[in-house]
């Protein structure tokens, strides 16, 4: 602890020093710099004197044309229009010549030259002729380019010096077009591109022998077995499979270099032709510049790729880990608290969403897509769109889960949703599935499962030992109830399902329609036969009755 105080006291003072001293350089700085402005000046009594005597100085003059010359300096890579002959510039050309504008004057040059550069009059028949505001190149018939007094300032040079430098430019290209025209130039380059396609077609034989090599290997591989193993991935990974993504692969590669040879070839060929050099060259580019865009664009994602990879890892060993973690809650083999081995699949499930969800926000949050305004207005209108039009799904679903965390059923148990009765035999984020009495499936949104009165006849008998059946029976003689209990709590207790113990109640109902009414309330254990149950015992009851002339109405 010593150590680290006394290294944090250290790194302060050493900071403290660093800004001191970039303070007083700074102010160093600003001084000198200050003085050679003529902003600070030491002053004295003689110095405020002399001031004071002296006349006011007149300010120095400078030539219009300096000025020009200083702005034009800096602006002439943005200004002018180029005079190109067979795609290469000359000079530029920046005034007017009387009514006719600049671009004018570049495009009647360029024609020009084009017209000279593919003549037979000689390079040094061209001459300099001086005007009074213009200075021309001509031949002994024509003139071939003018300069005026602004196109020379926007060059920072006379009329002459823009002059001769135009008419070393036009003899050293016009020589150079003349000679790569020539014919025996021109049967040169025909012989290379012939010695070219001879080379291309040796080429093609060769790489298509290679290939048709690989294929017979794939499909010496395709003929072995396939695996016998249960696991997916293993199969995935048979021989078969195998062989096919390779045999894919190698198509696609073979198109890809043979289709990359041609390209090759056309641009190499017609790089031997003067008049199709700049088309190689704009081929060549369109191919490199999106090469190179894209070879930066992966450089740039290299981290990013790197964290999704990462993220991807984590991601999925937590998922392995929380399915471990809860099918042991599950099987029991692991407790945790009050937490209740059936909400172990739920949770678990519940868990790897979060993990997805998460990980697909990472995911998003490290592509540079996040960085297009265009890209993430329709991420958020898409989300709009699924979220509200995904209200009901989402209502099912938080009603399902909290029908599992409170335990009101399990699959198998015997259930009663309003009407419906019958056994739970699927439990789903979105609905249950009910077999009822009549043997008929029933789906029930859980939103709406969860809105209902729930009785669990299952976990009653779990939790309480026994469920009540209540048997009303009305007679139209008014009797003791002490008659009638004997015979009818034996006749209950004869009936199969019924308890001894608790034992059956017999009490005195209500009179309805002139009708004397008992009440039966008998116990069993039988959540899943109630119906039977109940019906065997209306029928005990009743022949008991009739046994001792007792009729039920």
């Amino acid at each position: 602890m010593k150590k680290h105080l006394i290294t944090y006291i250290v790194f302060l003072l050493l900071f403290s020093a660093s800004i001191n001293i970039a303070i007083a350089d700074t102010t160093s700085q600003k001084t000198d710099l200050s003085q050679q402005a003529g902003l600070i000046v030491p002053v004295t009594t003689e110095t405020v004197t002399d001031t004071l005597e002296a006349e006011p100085a007149t300010p120095p003059k400078i030539d219009d044309k300096d000025v020009i010359k200083f702005f034009s300096d800096s602006l002439k890579q943005q200004s002018g229009f180029p005079v190109i002959v067979n795609n290469n510039e000359v000079f530029r050309l920046h005034g007017k010549i009387a009514s006719i504008e600049p671009e004018q004057r570049a495009q009647k040059t360029s024609k020009l030259l084009t017209e000279f550069f593919r003549s037979s009059t000689p390079v040094d028949s061209l001459i300099i002729v001086e005007g009074e505001t213009l200075t021309a190149i001509r031949t002994q018939k024509d003139i071939i380019a003018a300069f005026s007094e602004e196109d020379a300032i926007a060059e920072n040079m006379s009329r002459r010096e823009l002059a001769d430098s135009a008419l070393a430019k036009i003899s050293n290209q016009a020589e150079k077009f003349r000679q790569e025209t020539s014919g025996r130039n021109i049967a040169f380059s025909i012989l290379k591109s012939l010695l070219l396609l001879v080379a291309l077609g040796v080429v093609w034989h060769y790489l298509h022998s290679f290939f048709t090599l690989i294929d017979g290997w794939i499909q010496k591989i395709r003929l072995h077995n396939t695996s016998s193993s249960p696991n997916k991935l293993i199969q995935m990974l048979s021989p078969d499979h195998f062989a096919s993504g390779l045999e894919w692969f190698s198509k696609i590669t073979e198109l890809f270099l043979k289709v990359l040879l041609i390209y090759a070839y056309l641009t190499t060929m017609l790089s031997f032709f003067p008049w199709t050099e700049d088309l190689s060259t704009n081929l060549l580019a369109f191919v490199l510049e999106p090469a190179k865009k894209l070879s930066n664009e992966f450089i740039a994602l290299i981290p990013n790729v790197i964290a999704i990879i990462i993220l991807i890892i984590i991601t999925r060993y937590l998922g392995k880990f929380s399915d471990v973690f809860f099918r042991n809650i599950s099987k029991g083999e692991l407790k945790f608290g009050d937490f209740d081995a059936e909400w172990a699949e739920p949770t678990r499930k519940i868990v790897k969403i979060i993990l997805y969800l998460l990980l697909v926000f990472l995911l998003f949050a490290s592509l540079p897509l996040t960085n297009n305004r265009t890209i993430l207005a329709l991420f958020i209108i898409l989300g709009l769109t699924v979220s509200l039009s995904a209200v009901p799904a989402f209502q099912n679903i938080i009603a399902g889960i909290m029908l599992n965390y409170t335990g009101s059923f399990r699959i198998g148990d015997r259930v009663k949703f309003g009407d419906i009765t019958g056994d739970i035999v699927y439990k789903g984020p979105l609905v249950i599935r009910i077999k009822n009495l009549l043997n008929e499936i029933i789906l029930i949104p859980n939103s709406t499962a969860f809105r209902s009165k729930i009785i669990n006849y299952t976990e009653s008998v779990q939790k309480n030992g026994h469920l009540s059946l209540e048997l009303v029976l009305y007679l139209k003689e008014n009797l003791k109830t002490e008659t009638l209990r004997e015979l009818v709590i034996d006749a209950a207790l004869r009936t199969d399902g019924i308890m001894l113990d608790p034992k059956p109640l017999f009490l005195r109902a209500e009179t309805k329609n002139g009708l004397f009414g008992y009440t039966l309330r008998v116990n069993t254990k039988e959540e899943k036969n109630l119906e039977t149950v109940y019906s065997r015992l209306f029928q005990n009851v009743q022949n008991k009755l009739q046994e001792n002339n007792y009729n039920l109405s």
